[in-house]
């Protein structure tokens, strides 16, 4: 398993994704701070207002999680998104999962945070990754069915969905 995360320029937003660091922690959870309700809700499925330490630890363990932050070239302090790929029960699918802050939503920058987490996912010994999402998180939806996801039966509040990474 190779664990080096290159660094992501995205060029239409002017960000740079990095890998996430214990430092990270505090940055983190005021991006979580500064993000609504509606944000946090589509990222958990409830209604987070922080990440514990512990809980930071674990997405930041190159054998478990590959975990990025995502900041303004300007202002590498400011972190505006976080994006996770954890490896599930099944050690041939990871799990993403990505916040934005609000006033960077709908620029591309999640489609792009997902192509690169699904590129990683391949060096990350990975030949699927998974997400769960609101039935309603119609962002992700499209993020997904870019990525080659099928549109699920929606029966619930929640749907998975499962991209190839190879």
């Amino acid at each position: 398993m190779t664990t080096h995360q290159p660094v992501l320029p995205h060029t239409r937003t002017r960000t740079i994704t990095r890998p996430a660091t214990l430092d990270d922690f505090d940055a983190v959870n005021a991006l979580h701070d500064r993000c609504s309700l509606a944000t946090r809700f589509a990222r958990y499925q409830a209604a987070r207002r922080s990440l514990r330490l512990a809980e930071f630890h674990h997405l930041t363990r190159p054998d478990r999680s590959l975990t990025w932050v995502t900041h303004p070239e300007d202002d590498p302090q400011q972190l505006i998104a976080t994006t996770n790929l954890v490896l599930t029960t099944d050690p041939d699918t990871a799990e993403l999962g990505i916040m934005i802050e609000d006033p960077w939503q709908s620029r591309g920058l999640g489609t792009t945070l997902a192509q690169h987490a699904r590129a990683q996912a391949r060096t990350f010994g990975c030949s699927s990754m998974t997400v769960m999402t609101g039935s309603d998180n119609v962002r992700m939806l499209k993020i997904m069915k870019t990525l080659g996801a099928d549109r699920p039966a929606i029966h619930s509040s929640t749907v998975d969905l499962t991209v190839p990474v190879g």
